[in-house]
């Protein structure tokens, strides 16, 4: 068959075909191009207005604790909390000025997060995005959206009565070996309303985590709480309910992320080691040089603050009394105590340092026989807002210097036959803490105590029994900080 060739007319028409084919190809290479680069320019401007936001939420967390008697995002706690303070306000957008320049204050959203217990601070910035190529191709410029909210306070508590730090290191001396790390010596009952950790991973081979030396002894839990050991134990005339869990992790220190105590700006009141000898003395906070040291029936009353022993401790002897009280009242003893020292106006803490030998030697805090010790943890309502990361802390040993082979921090000892009416939070991340004898009262007496102790160590001693009750609005908390959205 002979084929027909193809006129120039057909040649010509299908060379018509090639153009508009040409043009749909390059507005598809456009509207890709247009999708490439615009959709770039808004990610770039998403990500500098996330950072600009992210800063901005952290300035204004910044100023939440560190300026005005009111330490929260409003003065309405809500919930949902009211409107943020015009000081956290004005903290963003200074932020926002200085790192998007320009930057319109109209757009700019400042409010109190909800669900973080007023204690949040939440920046909402929107933009629109540049465009380069996409309203060539009849697009629109896309609206550019970003929040950031960020936490600074103490949101949540614990469930712990008792955190012991001592990660065991058998081949120290002993004493200071961690094995074991919670020691029950004599015969006392123990009930605690919260849990208890023990980070000591000394097995029983060596002698337990938890250990007891006397002839009976009795621990028992609240609902839902137990005793937590990571290594092992050896339990003797121990009985606890209901049985300890063994093997677990480490609990971190929870205390560990506290703002040192500023005592070089404080107030020193004292040179050398103050000495009451059957004396009555209103004692104010400061820094007291050489520590304290109560001799007979001396009677020291604190009113709220932060009291540094720097070098030489606390020594309270026998008969002797150390009570806080608020800043108007007029005891002369501690006989009124619940009226003397209300919650809220009422409140201390002892913060005990030094260093390892010398002259300034860390001293212990020591509560002798017959002694009278009734004390409210750190308040910082007392002090008008001031240090409000210490609330409920009672006791603070300085963590420096540390434990080593060759060195062991003097003890906190909280001993005798007195009366002690002390709640709060007894910290000591590198110090061994004693207590037993008849704190509370009478020897063999029932003691009820509203505190808890983070500590190296633990000794319970006597035959006693202890109930310690636990209210996390009464224990200091740990601070949380940083961005969490």
């Amino acid at each position: 068959m002979e084929r027909r060739r193809a006129s120039r007319a057909d040649r010509g028409n299908e060379q018509g075909q090639i153009l508009p084919l040409f043009v749909v190809a390059l507005l598809v290479v456009l509207a890709l191009a247009a999708l490439l680069f615009d959709g770039a320019s808004t990610l770039v401007q998403r990500r500098k207005l996330q950072n600009a936001g992210d800063a901005a939420a952290l300035a204004g967390t910044n100023v939440l604790q560190t300026t005005g008697s009111i330490r929260a995002c409003s003065a309405t706690a809500g919930p949902p909390p009211g409107a943020p303070r015009q000081d956290i306000v004005d903290a963003v957008l200074a932020s926002v000025a200085a790192n998007l320049p320009g930057y319109p204050v109209d757009q700019i959203s400042v409010t109190c997060a909800p669900g973080w217990q007023n204690l949040a601070v939440r920046v909402d910035l929107d933009t629109t995005s540049t465009s380069f190529f996409i309203g060539a191709i009849g697009g629109s410029p896309q609206t550019v959206a970003t929040t950031s909210t960020a936490l600074n306070g103490q949101i949540t508590g614990s469930s712990y009565s008792v955190v012991l730090l001592d990660p065991a290191n058998p081949s120290w001396p002993n004493g200071r070996r961690g094995c074991p790390s919670f020691l029950i010596s004599g015969g006392p009952t123990l009930l605690f309303d919260g849990s208890v950790y023990v980070n000591s991973g000394c097995s029983s081979a060596s002698g337990g985590a938890l250990g007891t030396n006397g002839t009976s002894a009795t621990i028992s839990f609240g609902s839902g709480k137990r005793l937590h050991v990571v290594g092992g134990y050896n339990a003797g005339p121990l009985t606890i309910t209901p049985a300890p869990t063994l093997g677990v992790a480490p609990l971190q220190d929870p205390l560990a992320g506290l703002e040192a105590v500023q005592y070089g700006t404080m107030t020193v009141r004292s040179n050398s080691r103050l000495v009451l000898n059957n004396e009555t003395q209103v004692l104010q906070p400061g820094v007291y040089r050489g520590g304290i040291q109560l001799r007979n029936s001396s009677i020291a009353l604190l009113r709220p603050g932060i009291y540094v022993f720097d070098a030489g401790g606390l020594d309270l002897g026998a008969q002797a009394s150390f009570c806080s009280i608020s800043a108007t009242s007029t005891a002369v003893d501690c006989s009124n105590f619940a009226s003397d020292c209300p919650d809220a106006s009422c409140g201390i803490l002892l913060f005990n340092r030094g260093t390892a030998n010398g002259g300034n030697a860390m001293g212990p805090i020591s509560v002798g026989a017959g002694a009278t010790l009734k004390v409210r943890g750190y308040d910082d309502r007392a002090m008008g807002g001031q240090n409000y990361a210490y609330r409920n802390l009672l006791i603070w040993q300085d963590g420096a210097p540390a434990q080593t082979s060759t060195y062991s921090q003097p003890g906190i000892s909280l001993n005798g036959g007195g009366t002690v009416d002390i709640s709060g939070t007894v910290y000591a991340p590198q110090g061994a803490v004693t207590m037993g004898g008849g704190s509370g009262g009478g020897g063999g007496g029932n003691v009820d105590l509203l505190i808890q102790f983070i500590a190296w160590d633990l000794t319970m001693s006597g035959n006693s029994a202890f109930h310690f009750f636990y209210t996390d609005a009464d224990f200091a908390r740990p601070t949380d900080y940083g961005l969490v959205e």
